[in-house]
């Protein structure tokens, strides 16, 4: 089908601390981003929320500046797409309406509860059908405790939503579950596609079967634009909503990778790292057992799944350094008026390599298998500077992402030697450049930002037929990318530096584990 003149799209992305719109104008090829900060609230240590009403108002009001911004787009929307990010759990009442603040994935008020079940073999057991690991931030977890602390709430409660079902709630009064969503999320058999008995067995949360709405495949139109959510967000009333998909997997779609030819490398807030294997092979004698991925989920293109190598070490690390260390650094860059993290990489960039340079760790929040591991910069002299420690930042990001990339390689024969690279990172060629040289791989990045609004988006226009396939859409919302190849000389090097790097993770993994002291 060809778009109607005039079409125009909404992708709406939520994920951990931002909500964002982008409008995509398929007539012109303009489009037009507006993000919201949405607070989170620690009411006690481990305790991480969101009010699910703040993050409604935020959600409305960047949809309605979006469209602002684009001439006559409210006339002329014709779907909206709905992407969020995955676990934590958004308890609603039947009109999806919040009985209590959302606990976000990053919660750990559950840590002795999943430390307790890890012990006794539970997600190892539940791995070949559910696939995912366990952690405190999963629904599962987080029902069992709040089955002992807050029944009430419990009892109020009408659904247990992720993220962007409780959007979509909002957008139509329809409570569903989004199929992508619950498998990355430890409930549900993704060999079946259904809710897994097994695992409620295992948590001893049975209870919570009447608290899972019915599941929806990502393609599905659930309903359309409510009257009163026409009011706050300017959408037309009746404009069908799709489900879309949970953010993982609508950024694997936007970026383009839609077979198992790249690695998808996010480097942003955490480092995200990303393959699609087929989904008959997700076995224990096939990638379950060889990279046992720290998440998996169901995927699309529908014949595959998506292996997630995850850790929370990626390019934020650089923004904790430039406030909390190089001071220097910082201070040249707002004398000169330049953007400080460009300024930082480009300084960076000209210092002479050096094997015997310093070394950095970016295990700030922990590792992806020692959450105790902690960061540190290693082979400082009394001649290392702010540049030093810089360079060390941005080259030990890149080779922690070759750590995961070279994880998920394990699941295929013929390793897929490009990588796609997106988020913050992706914004400096510099920084581009230096993956492709760390990891001997070519890397090519997208002009386009918002990726996952773009993956949102682009479920919307196929599942109401405006796109014949994804490459006919991903012709309009994304449709080219820029290339860097690895210097050879570089890749040498980076070889003798990452087998110092590796020495220097095993002694950090290997020490001695303290309690964290709150």
């Amino acid at each position: 089908m060809t778009a109607p003149a005039g079409s125009v799209l909404v992708g709406l992305d939520a994920g951990g601390s931002y909500v964002k719109a982008t409008v995509f104008d398929l007539d012109s090829g303009d489009s037009k981003t507006v993000t919201c900060a949405v607070r989170v609230h620690h009411s006690l240590p481990g305790h991480n929320e969101r009010d699910a009403e703040e993050l409604w108002s935020a959600a409305a009001h960047v949809i309605r500046s979006s469209l602002n911004c684009i001439p006559a787009a409210t006339t002329r929307v014709v779907a909206v797409g709905v992407t969020g990010h995955g676990n934590g759990a958004y308890f609603v009442d039947h009109a999806g309406r919040p009985t209590r603040y959302a606990i976000q994935a990053s919660d750990t008020r559950a840590a002795s509860l999943t430390s307790r079940w890890s012990a006794a073999g539970v997600p190892e057991a539940l791995r070949p059908r559910v696939w995912n690991d366990l952690w405190p931030g999963q629904p599962g977890p987080l029902l069992r405790w709040l089955s002992t602390y807050e029944p009430d709430a419990l009892a109020q409660s009408a659904a247990l939503l992720m993220c962007g079902d409780y959007l979509r709630a909002r957008l139509t009064g329809t409570l569903c579950a989004e199929l992508t969503a619950w498998s990355c999320n430890g409930l549900l058999d993704s060999t079946a596609a259904i809710v897994s008995d097994e695992a409620l067995t295992a948590y001893s949360i049975q209870f919570a079967r009447r608290l899972i709405p019915p599941i929806v495949f990502p393609d599905a139109v659930v309903g359309t634009i409510s009257a009163d959510a026409a009011a706050v967000t300017d959408l037309p009333a009746g404009i069908p909503v799709v489900a879309g998909a949970v953010d993982n997997v609508a950024m694997q779609l936007g970026a383009g990778v839609i077979d198992d030819s790249r690695i998808l490398v996010g480097a942003g807030t955490w480092s995200i790292n990303q393959l699609l294997v087929p989904k008959i092979t997700m076995t224990m004698n096939g990638p379950l057992g060889s990279v046992r991925p720290y998440a998996a989920c169901l995927a699309i293109p529908d014949e595959f799944a998506l292996l997630i190598e995850a850790s929370a070490t990626s390019a934020s690390t650089l923004a904790w350094a430039m406030q909390r260390v190089a001071r220097g650094v910082t201070a040249a860059a707002d004398e000169a008026h330049a953007n400080i993290y460009s300024y930082a990489i480009e300084h960076a960039a000209r210092r002479r390599r050096r094997l015997d340079s310093p070394t950095f760790l970016p295990f700030l929040d922990g590792s992806r298998d020692v959450p105790q591991a902690r960061g540190a910069w290693f082979g400082l002299s009394s001649a290392s500077d702010d540049v030093d420690l810089i360079n060390a930042v941005i080259e030990g990001v890149c080779l922690e992402h070759r750590r995961h990339v070279e994880r998920l390689s394990r699941a295929i024969i013929g390793d897929p030697a490009t990588l796609r690279l997106v988020g913050g990172a992706a914004r400096s060629s510099i920084w581009a450049q230096l993956f492709a040289d760390t990891t001997g791989r070519t890397v090519e990045v997208s002009p386009v930002e918002e990726i996952g609004t773009v993956g949102a988006a682009l479920i919307a226009g196929q599942a109401i037929g405006l796109f014949s396939t994804t490459a006919a859409g991903l012709a309009h919302l994304n449709p080219s990318h820029h290339t860097f190849e690895a210097d050879p000389s570089a890749v040498e090097f980076f070889e003798s530096r990452n087998e110092r790097y590796l020495r220097w993770v095993r002694i950090i993994e290997e020490m001695p584990r303290f309690e964290r002291e709150e």
